[in-house]
Order: structure tokens, then C-alpha cells, then sequence
């Protein structure tokens, strides 16, 4: 028992020196127990003091293992990573050179883990030039490899967006290395080039162009190249990449003309559709949901800012009517009621104001009623709503201004003829645009009749 307990302690000794690179304690250890390390495997632990150490970087211990135990090199950890595949995805570039001195550790090199990849493809993936060179060194072949999904190691520099590792590469090893310039993935739908123009990547687009066997290969590919670049969002860097490929000779599909169809003719009918159709692109809105929110909101907040005004124009009137008034009335009394005396000049101002404020509050009011702004009718009715509070209170502020200030009428009657201009434009493309709503609505509901009409008689033809 006691024995067991002492396995069990110089055990856990061995893998707290590991982590801390102790070489004294490992050298104590197997003076202690010179079996220590074959009974590794023994254990419960998901890997090996290799593994720690060349997790953490220790060069030394790293050493002094391998000096004992070589084959530590080639063990597996949960995950099927050699201590080669941590090594090189921290950097340690030492200790990659140690792991690999062996010969026979070398294969290494090859061994996948639970996701297919091999130590370069780590170092691929971190962007580790000096390793990548040294395990290519070991084993070459290591090139060609491919993780679970397909990818290999130019892929995940493509992925990972190192271009000095994917020159290094290439030019370590340009043989193997062009005869795998151009596979793709297992899905058949990724080379490094379409990764590149998938991710926007400038630079790495015209390095892999500038080599012929890409370039052969991607004039073969120039639809998916450009379907690629058109699902991205578009930005400076797909017009750049765009250019690119044109420059190239790597061209989209051009469209084939169906020669069975005969050619368009211009109509009257077709300059009508037209038209109608620009009017409608006019109006045309691209996430109608958020401007329907924000419409709601601006609406509301411009009819109680209008009826606000209108409200304190009566409260505080202008002050040539004021003045009209005090010296038109024959009595204090008089000048005091605005609205009791001198109706015919008081009139036109009172009137005005009325309607604009009670547009307005009409308006501010079938807002928060809840009504749906997606319903054409209501929203026409908003928009007449606010077209009638405005020209009325703008015939207010006329009105009020030729009375504090003495305007010439005719100057009035100009600037009112503008806005009835104005005003009668915007109408008239919304009530066109309400009247093709509604004959749209119709010409749906005719063909519906008509397809029941069609399937009734077909039913009775039938029986």
C-alpha cells in the first residue's frame, strides 16, 4: 500500500517539475524511481510532463525528458496532440528544434489530431514562419495535408490572414507547394484564392495572382471568384479586389442572350410603366420597419410642436392686430376681449390659426390611436392631415406679418401662390401613388374572381 502511495506522489512530483521546468526535481525523481517515466502511461493523465513542458516552454526539461525517454516525442494527449502540435502553436521554437532532432521523431510531423491538423498547420495558423520552415524541413510532405474539412496549410494562412508565412512557404518549398496552390476544400467550393476574396484580403489576392498556375486556374473560376465578392458587403477593398481580377483577365460570366425571345419594343405602355415605376422608386424604402418607427415618432413630435404654436398664437396674438385693436376700441373694455370686436379683421387670423391647430391635434391623435402606418389609407390621410395644418399656418404667419410689418399684398399673394404651388405637387404624387395602390389592390383582387371563376368551371367541366 505504502508503495503505491509512493507511485502516486513521485508521480504527481513529476508533473508539478514540468509545469515549472524543474530538470533537479526530474533528476531526483529518477534517481529515486529509475522507472518513472515508462510507468507514464499507467496513469489517469490526459498527457504527458512532454506535453506540459512543451506547452510552457521548457527547454531544458524538454531535454532532459527526450535524453531519457525519446518516445515521449510520439505519445497522444486527449485531444491526439503530440507535444510537437503545442510546441509550435506557442512559438517555441527550440523546443520544435528538440522534438524533431530525432529522426524517428519526426513523424511526428504527420500525426493528426482529433480535427485533422498537424503541427505546421498550427504554426500556419499563428503565424509562426521559423517554425513552419523547421517542421517542413523535417518532413516536406507535411505540405500536402489537410484537416478534417479540407483545408491545407495555405489555407489556413489564407484563413488566418499571414501572408509572410504563405510567401515563406511557397518559396521553402515550390514544388510541392504549387501542386497545391490550387485544391479546395471537401465541399469543392474554396481554393486560397476564393479564401482571400471571401475575406477581403488585398494584398494576398495579388501575391497568389501573380502566380501563373493561379492565375490559369482562377480564369476557369472567374464566376464564382465575383459571386464570392458580390455576397461580401461592399466596401473600398471589393472595388479594389474587383479591379484586381479585371486587370487579370479574370472576367464574371457574361449573360447569354436568348435569341428564342423577341427583342423589347418601346410602347406608350412601356414608357407608362416607366414612370410609374420611378415614381415608385421615389418612395422606395430600404428597412420600412425602423422608418416606419421613426416616422411615427417625427410625425408626432411636428403636429404637437404645430398645434403648440397655433395654441399660443391665440393666447399671445400678433401685435398689429393688437394694436388695431386698442385703437379701434371706443373703451378699455374692449381692448381687452380679442376675439369680441373688429370681427372682419380678426377673422382671417382666427380662422387660419383654428384649422392649424386642429389639423394638427387630429394628426398628433390618429398617431397615438394606434393605427397602423403600413395601411396606405392611413398614412394618406396623415399626409393630407399635415398638408392642411401647414398651408393654414402658413397663411397665419402671412397674415400676421402684413400686419406687423405692412406688407404689400402682392408680395403676400406671391409667396402664397409658391407654397399653394408647392403644396399642390406634393399632393398630387402622393394621391398618384395612393391611386396606383388602389388599382394595384384591384387588378389582384380581378384575377383572383377570375382564377376561382377558371377553377369552378373546371371542376364543373369535370363532373
Amino acid at each position: 500500500m505504502s508503495t503505491s502511495y509512493q507511485h502516486s506522489d513521485d508521480m504527481s512530483g513529476l508533473y508539478e517539475a514540468s509545469s515549472i521546468g524543474c530538470v533537479d526535481t526530474l533528476n531526483q525523481l529518477l534517481h529515486q524511481n529509475p522507472q518513472i517515466l515508462h510507468k507514464i502511461s499507467l496513469t489517469s493523465f490526459t498527457e504527458t510532463p512532454l506535453h506540459i513542458s512543451s506547452l510552457f516552454g521548457h527547454l531544458d526539461f524538454t531535454k532532459a525528458l527526450l535524453s531519457h525517454k525519446p518516445q515521449l516525442a510520439l505519445e497522444l494527449d486527449s485531444s491526439r496532440s503530440t507535444p510537437l502540435h503545442l510546441a509550435s502553436a506557442e512559438g517555441h521554437i527550440q523546443i520544435v528544434k528538440e522534438l524533431v532532432k530525432v529522426k524517428a521523431n519526426r513523424e511526428a510531423c504527420l500525426f493528426p489530431n482529433e480535427e485533422g491538423r498537424i503541427p505546421l498547420h498550427y504554426a500556419a495558423m499563428r503565424g509562426r514562419v521559423e517554425i513552419a520552415k523547421e517542421l517542413i524541413r523535417a518532413k516536406a510532405e507535411s505540405l500536402s495535408l489537410h484537416d478534417n474539412n479540407g483545408n491545407n496549410v495555405l489555407h489556413f494562412c489564407v484563413m488566418y490572414n499571414h501572408l509572410e508565412t504563405l510567401k515563406a512557404l511557397v518559396e521553402l518549398e515550390p514544388q510541392r507547394s504549387g501542386e497545391i496552390l490550387n485544391n479546395r476544400t471537401f465541399d469543392g467550393k474554396n481554393t486560397i484564392l476564393h479564401l482571400a476574396v471571401m475575406f477581403k484580403q488585398l494584398e494576398t489576392v495579388r501575391y497568389l495572382l501573380s502566380m501563373s498556375k493561379i492565375r490559369a486556374a482562377a480564369r476557369e473560376t472567374g464566376f464564382t471568384l465575383h459571386e464570392t465578392l458580390d455576397r461580401s458587403p461592399k466596401d473600398m477593398k471589393s472595388l479594389q479586389i474587383q479591379v484586381t481580377l479585371m486587370k487579370y483577365g479574370i472576367k464574371p460570366e457574361s449573360k447569354e442572350i436568348d435569341e428564342t425571345q423577341p427583342p423589347q419594343t418601346t410602347t406608350s405602355d412601356n414608357i407608362c410603366n416607366s414612370i410609374l415605376k420611378r415614381i415608385g422608386n421615389c418612395y422606395k424604402i430600404q428597412d420600412k420597419d425602423e422608418w416606419l418607427k421613426e416616422m411615427r415618432g417625427n410625425l408626432s413630435l411636428v403636429a404637437i410642436m404645430m398645434s403648440t404654436i397655433s395654441f399660443q398664437a391665440v393666447v399671445n396674438p400678433p401685435v398689429g392686430l393688437t394694436d388695431q385693436l386698442q385703437l379701434s376700441s371706443s373703451s378699455s373694455s374692449s381692448s381687452s376681449s380679442l376675439y369680441s370686436t373688429h370681427h372682419r379683421q380678426k377673422n382671417p387670423f382666427l380662422f387660419s390659426n383654428t384649422m392649424s391647430f386642429v389639423s394638427s391635434l387630429s394628426v398628433a391623435l390618429l398617431l397615438v390611436s394606434g393605427f397602423s402606418l403600413k395601411n396606405k389609407v392611413v398614412m394618406w390621410v396623415i399626409s393630407l392631415g399635415m398638408c392642411v395644418a401647414l398651408t393654414f399656418l402658413a397663411i397665419a404667419y402671412l397674415y400676421a406679418t402684413s400686419l406687423n410689418y405692412g406688407y404689400d399684398s402682392n408680395w403676400v399673394m406671391l409667396v402664397f401662390l409658391a407654397w399653394i404651388g408647392l403644396l399642390l405637387i406634393i399632393t398630387m404624387l402622393n394621391t398618384i401613388r395612393f391611386f396606383i395602390w388602389i388599382v394595384k389592390i384591384s387588378v389582384r383582387a380581378v384575377k383572383l374572381v377570375v382564377r376561382q371563376v377558371k377553377n369552378q368551371n373546371g371542376c364543373c367541366c369535370f363532373v
